[in-house]
């Protein structure tokens, strides 16, 4: 849930799931007020210092059907910024994230994870994101239906075909950037992000409208 010292029900950097997927954060952080002005109820992550939270391996295989989601408050629409992704030997597995260049959220998995002519499989919301705004993102991948898809605030933002050879990202799953097994960290958040969900399954479009509304 990254809840802070100074709240309520203090997690700090703890799996709640039970699963031992705790989090240890690279470069300054700090916690800020969450959606529900909650004192230190969300991660503060630096963009300067490139801060980035990470898990000790991979939360999910990305060679099959799974589902990630995060509210997050954009700082600066200057570069990429990643929310949540899980690192390979070049390039992440996936990418929750913000993309400059269409100036969009985006969910998208590249079609392999290492070497060169990549092709990523992306789904962009439909609007720009709004700075200094807590937003719900979900991203899921439907390894049956082979589709990438995308929600922003629960609404669905369309879909795309996935990978057409799913492959699996073993590195650890990281929080507020994006990188490699070799340890290379990049497009840092440099914002706040609170109650980040894995699911190794598709989630129903009901559920992430909930999670969203909550």
């Amino acid at each position: 849930m990254l809840e802070g010292s100074a709240s309520d029900t203090p997690t700090y950097l703890s799996d709640w799931s039970g699963n031992g997927h705790d989090l240890t954060i690279t470069g300054p952080y700090g916690w800020t007020r969450d959606r529900a002005f909650s004192r230190d109820g969300a991660l503060k992550l630096e963009l300067a210092n490139d801060s980035c939270g990470q898990t000790a391996g991979p939360v999910l295989r990305t060679d099959a059907s799974f589902t990630v989601a995060a509210w997050v408050m954009l700082e600066s629409t200057t570069g990429q910024h990643v929310v949540v992704s899980q690192a390979a030997k070049k390039r992440g597995g996936f990418h929750l994230e913000y993309h400059p260049d269409a100036d969009r959220w985006q969910f998208g998995l590249p079609s392999k994870g290492q070497g060169a002519a990549v092709r990523w499989h992306t789904v962009a919301s439909q609007q720009p994101p709004e700075l200094g705004r807590w937003t719900h993102l979900a991203g899921v991948y439907d390894a049956a239906a082979g589709k990438v898809r995308l929600y922003v605030d629960g609404v669905p933002q369309g879909e795309a075909d996935g990978p057409r050879t799913p492959w699996m990202a073993d590195g650890p799953t990281l929080i507020g950037c994006t990188g490699t097994t070799k340890g290379r960290r990049s497009a840092p958040l440099g914002g706040a992000v609170d109650d980040v969900r894995l699911w190794s399954f598709t989630v129903h479009p009901d559920r992430l409208r909930d999670l969203a509304a909550a």
